[in-house]
C-alpha cells in the first residue's frame, strides 16, 4: 500500500489545490462586483481621439465629477447642471443621459471602460482605473 510520508504527502498536495482554488474563487468574487455602497473614484482616458480624461466619484446614487478643482455633483441633485442629468446604476454599469445636450455615458466597472455618444453619431471610447483622489 501507501507510506504514511506518502499520504501525508498527497493530503497536503490537494490542500494546497482546494485552498488555492478557495483564493481564486473569492478574489474573482470580490472584482466581479463593485460594492456601489462605499465611494468610489475612477479615472477614464480617452482612446479615440482627444486623449482626454474625466474623473468621477461614485456612490450610488450620487455619482460626481471633478472638473476644473472642485466636484460637481450629476443627476441626483435638481440644482444647477446635476437637473439635465439622469443616472441609473445596474449592477457594474452606470449609464448617464444628459437631457438637455441629448450626451450619453456607458461605464461598465466590470471591464473598466467607458463610451460617450453624441448626438452627431460620434463616439469617445476610454479605459478606465481606480485612484485615489
Amino acid at each position: 500500500m501507501y507510506s504514511k510520508v506518502h499520504l501525508r504527502y498527497v493530503i497536503i498536495l490537494k490542500m494546497k489545490y482546494i485552498l488555492s482554488f478557495l483564493v481564486c474563487f473569492y478574489w474573482s468574487k470580490l472584482n466581479a462586483k463593485q460594492d456601489l455602497s462605499k465611494s468610489l473614484i475612477i479615472k477614464c482616458e480617452e482612446t479615440t481621439g482627444t486623449g482626454r480624461s474625466d474623473i468621477f466619484r461614485i456612490h450610488n446614487p450620487y455619482f460626481e465629477w471633478y472638473y476644473k478643482g472642485k466636484w460637481h455633483e450629476i443627476g441626483y441633485s435638481k440644482k444647477g447642471a446635476a437637473k439635465d442629468w439622469i443616472v441609473n446604476f445596474n449592477k457594474n454599469i452606470i449609464t448617464l443621459h444628459n437631457k438637455k445636450t441629448n450626451w450619453n455615458r456607458l461605464i461598465n466597472l466590470k471591464k473598466m471602460t467607458a463610451s460617450m455618444l453624441f448626438p452627431t453619431g460620434e463616439k469617445y471610447l476610454y479605459n478606465c482605473i481606480f485612484i485615489d483622489k
